[in-house]
């Protein structure tokens, strides 16, 4: 998962077509797990699924965070490419990873 934590929200770059989207499609409640070591970190939230034209700063900040990758690229197979917004609802375990 390419993903990003700005502002107490998990931005994560995926393809239109991947089961994930799908899914939050059908139901938007999610939950992001993140595993580093021993300082996993375990989120609820609302996910909603971006469209069209990306926000600009969350593609500056994938690219700076995966070494220049283009976020907003179309991948085939994958589809237009589309960010999901992960508001955090609730901790479950607050861990580091990064």
């Amino acid at each position: 998962m390419w993903f990003v934590y700005l502002d107490d929200v998990f931005w994560i770059g995926s393809g239109e077509r991947n089961v994930k989207v799908r899914n939050i499609d059908g139901d938007p409640r999610v939950s992001v797990a993140l595993e580093d070591g021993d300082a996993p970190a375990v989120a609820e939230g609302v996910a909603r699924v971006h469209r069209g034209t990306l926000r600009e700063d969350v593609l500056a900040a994938l690219a700076a965070k995966y070494d220049g990758w283009a976020a907003g690229v179309e991948i085939a197979p994958f589809g237009a490419r589309v960010l999901l917004e992960v508001p955090v609802k609730r901790w479950l375990l607050e861990g580091v990873a990064q």
